[in-house]
């Protein structure tokens, strides 16, 4: 399939008229018009109908669309690839990591890392896990932070483990506890975590101990929980990043769990070039900031997710 059929027909979707496309590739609104028919011809079925004098997607044509601006997506990346290429990443380090680390924590990595690398160009992106892995994949990010469970090729990965803890507002009886155990759940307001492995294990947990739980309240996100928590709504079993940063105000107080509750995630690199040097300095600054906040991490070997 020739990109200048997807091209037209990209610049025909958003232009929303054949002359207004032609314009925007400067050629003729009859060359336009015999790409796209060309684009058909090949593809089996209508782009587009014609209703008056305007041209609206099909069914077909929107669901196409849709791959066509992955694959646009994906030559433009190429330029960023170029210039990482050319620039041996001099000066700079990208970053993709899931919402539970970028929103909070390694903005503060970040923030000292800077101190030590004021001249460096930094990206920090936020991805779902899946789409993490991709960014790695294609060679121009030098770091992920990722929950992953399948092998992936073109990556390498350090698993760190740590121990997930109670948030809890410091109004509640439970602050005066120095654990919390699984009994001390029961009748709470937990603040729940949407589609999360720490939240299944957790029920799973309960229903061991015949314990029931309020389920008033559900989130996505970890920084959510942490701010309902401080606004007194319920407590929240949560990873020690958030709870720790969480814990710097006078609202909530930390505190361990009596019970074995791990959170695990992994470091990711493109697996293709070395681990770049500024990549390795922040990194060292992540394990420093977590041992200087006693969240005890433990590092798995590096290996290759192929």
């Amino acid at each position: 399939m020739k990109l200048s059929y997807l091209h037209a027909f990209r610049a025909v979707v958003e232009c929303q008229t054949v002359t207004a496309a032609a314009e925007l590739l400067n050629i003729s609104q009859p060359a336009v018009s015999r790409l796209l028919s060309s684009l058909e011809e090949q593809l089996k079925f209508k782009l587009f109908i014609r209703q008056r004098s305007r041209l609206i997607l099909s069914d077909e044509g929107q669901a196409f669309y849709l791959e066509v601006a992955k694959v646009f997506d994906a030559v433009n990346g190429l330029d960023s690839a170029a210039e990482a290429i050319r620039t041996h990443h001099l000066g700079s380090l990208t970053i993709a990591a899931m919402p539970v680390l970028s929103h909070a924590f390694l903005p503060r990595i970040l923030a000292n890392f800077l101190k030590h690398n004021c001249q460096t160009k930094i990206g920090l992106k936020t991805f779902r896990s899946e789409d993490v892995v991709r960014q790695i994949q294609a060679q121009t990010t030098d770091i992920g932070f990722a929950f992953t469970t399948e092998d992936m090729a073109g990556v390498n990965s350090q698993t760190v483990t740590c121990e997930c803890v109670a948030l809890i507002p410091a109004s509640s009886p439970l602050a005066q506890k120095a654990t919390i155990s699984v009994a001390d759940l029961g009748n709470e307001c937990v603040i729940r975590h949407e589609k999360d492995m720490i939240q299944r294990c957790i029920d799973n947990l309960l229903r061991r101990h015949d314990i029931k739980m309020n389920k008033q309240i559900e989130v996505s996100l970890a920084s959510t929980a942490a701010a309902l928590v401080a606004e007194g709504v319920g407590i929240a079993i949560t990873d020690p990043f958030t709870a720790y940063l969480a814990n710097e105000t006078r609202d909530v107080v930390m505190r361990p769990l009596a019970f074995n509750l791990p959170f695990e995630f992994t470091i990711l690199y493109p697996s293709l070039r070395p681990i770049h040097r500024h990549a390795e300095r922040f990194i060292e600054q992540f394990m420093l900031t977590a041992d200087k906040m006693d969240i005890y991490l433990k590092i798995g070997p590096m290996h290759s997710l192929a």
